[in-house]
């Protein structure tokens, strides 16, 4: 859990850096891990019961490339911006029907001693992960035929043009 102690901040401006294990944030990288603990640096405003988090979270993670099958290191970093309201919801409690939850918004019981950050940051990392993992922009990849990582190695392949669907198409543009 990445929690924040509430109780020994300051009223007015403050700041405070948290490191936590990778593992608390249970994120499965397919073909990956987390290597290495989570920072996360805050900048906090206090104004009685609200405060006002900003900062970045930051990880480096292993993972594997989507052309080549290599692994490779990469640094997750994504910004981290809350607003706390310790008490109670003055309207009653929640949001009412047809009002959108903030998910900046977090509110804690009167008399807490910590903030769980865990949820909130997970999901900036999250994002942050890669679709297509790429160890580099102009990564080779495997060769179709022997699997030789063209990164590396040349292979002897022959590489002979396919005939394809949309020849027909090229053709004709080229006739007119």
């Amino acid at each position: 859990m990445i929690r924040l102690d509430v109780g020994s901040l300051p009223e007015g401006h403050s700041h405070k850096d948290l490191e936590e294990e990778a593992s608390e944030l249970d994120i499965d990288l397919e073909g990956g891990r987390l290597a290495s603990p989570i920072t996360v640096s805050l900048d906090i405003t206090r104004t009685g019961d609200n405060l006002f988090l900003t900062g970045r979270a930051t990880m480096n993670a292993v993972l594997e490339c989507a052309r080549c099958l290599e692994q490779y290191s990469c640094t997750l970093e994504g910004p981290i911006g809350l607003v706390v309201v310790v008490g109670e919801d003055k309207e009653g409690g929640g949001s009412r029907e047809g009002d959108q939850e903030d998910e900046n918004l977090v509110r804690v019981p009167s008399g807490s001693k910590y903030i769980d950050l865990t949820d909130g940051i997970r999901s900036e990392l999250l994002v942050r992960i890669p679709i297509k993992p790429l160890c580099a922009e102009e990564c080779k990849g495997l060769c179709p035929t022997c699997g030789t990582n063209l990164n590396r190695d040349k292979c002897s392949c022959q590489r002979s043009r396919r005939e394809s669907r949309w020849d027909a198409l090229k053709n004709l543009k080229n006739h007119s």
